[in-house]
């Protein structure tokens, strides 16, 4: 069996006095982590995520009288290395609840290392993670060497800024320089990443990303540096152009202003992939577009979502026509179709 010396375990709920009955997470450790949980619920395995919990904080997790003895978790820091125990589970950089612990790379996740909690048969238990789980990576010196002809410096290993990440599936969005901190970013499994030129990310990655149009498919890698709700910090060691699916297609078709065909006032203006919605001219919420297999309980492929940038809400259609000045969409929920023309 093994030794759980690098995390602490407290048992609560023993006073006398009604007590909330619940899985709670909270972080010993030096950083901000990012938690995601796996248990099992009735006849089937689910994990979710994520709780952004700060040092010095607790986070509840799973709520309710624990009906099961073992749960798992996951962590994820700037610059750190998670030290998992092998127990696998689906997860996303998104926020997520994901169904099962199988195929998770068939069904567009990622199958994620996870450490064991050993509740007992408490129905409210507290569990804490320290720095031992969650190790620093050390950047090591380079060792010294002759002096080279090229001007560019090699980039950082894998996993020196955080997780390492991948994806041959992202969609390149739009570089911002008239800020304090410039930025480029990219779309890829239903999350926003943004890349700051800080200095970490190679100078040609910059001067690559700049020179790609909104909605470029293309591949990336690099080190996940923070999860946010729907946002991703990443720093990144490469990216090119890849080339484009059926999605991107799609959504090469796709860009530009539309108006409703009930309501010429109700607008929305596509770049890349992003929708912002405009009525009578005044600009609206920004939503997220990507094309799943699944969306809500809709399955069957080829299905358009649309989540909105600050509640995460999702609107799930099929495209029925996309011609080169008309679109036919139909609400899946409602089974209504919404038709739409195009400006310009």
């Amino acid at each position: 069996m093994k030794a759980f010396s690098t995390a602490i375990a407290v048992l609560c709920g023993l006073a006398a006095g009604p007590a909330l009955a619940d899985l709670r997470l909270c972080n010993e450790a030096s950083a901000r982590h990012s938690v995601a949980v796996g248990y099992k619920s009735g006849d089937q395995w689910m994990s979710e995520g994520w709780w952004n919990i700060d040092p010095g904080k607790c986070a509840t997790v799973i709520s309710g009288d624990l009906k099961y003895r073992f749960f798992y978790y996951r962590l994820l820091a700037k610059g750190r290395r998670f030290e998992h125990e092998g127990y696998g589970f689906c997860t996303r950089t998104s926020a997520f609840t994901i169904e099962g612990d199988k195929n998770c790379a068939d069904r567009g996740y990622t199958n994620s290392g996870f450490r064991q909690i050993d509740a007992g048969d408490a129905r409210d238990f507290s569990f804490s993670f320290t720095d031992a789980v969650s190790v620093t990576e050390p950047v090591e010196a380079a060792p010294p060497a002759a002096p080279r002809a090229e001007a560019a410096a090699p980039a950082e290993a894998p996993g020196t800024w955080g997780e390492p990440y991948a994806s041959g599936a992202a969609l390149f969005q739009d570089c911002v320089s008239e800020t304090e901190a410039p930025f480029c970013t990219f779309h890829a499994d239903g999350t926003k990443f943004f890349v700051y030129d800080d200095g970490r990310t190679p100078a040609g990655v910059f001067r690559a990303m700049r020179t790609y149009l909104p909605g470029t498919p293309i591949e990336v890698r690099g080190d996940l540096e923070a999860i946010h709700d729907r946002t991703a910090d990443i720093v990144l060691r490469r990216v090119i152009p890849r080339a484009y699916d059926t999605w991107d297609n799609t959504l090469s078709r796709m860009q530009g202003t539309w108006y409703s065909v009930d309501d010429p006032n109700s607008q929305f203006n596509i770049i890349g992939s992003e929708l912002e919605n405009i009525y009578d001219g005044a600009f609206g919420a920004r939503e997220y577009l990507s094309m799943r297999d699944t969306c809500e309980h809709f399955d069957g492929g080829n299905i358009l979502v649309r989540m909105d940038e600050e509640t995460g809400d999702v609107m799930c259609y099929s495209i029925e026509e996309l011609g080169a000045f008309n679109m036919l969409l139909m609400y899946l929920p409602r089974a209504n179709f919404h038709e739409f023309r195009k400006l310009d």
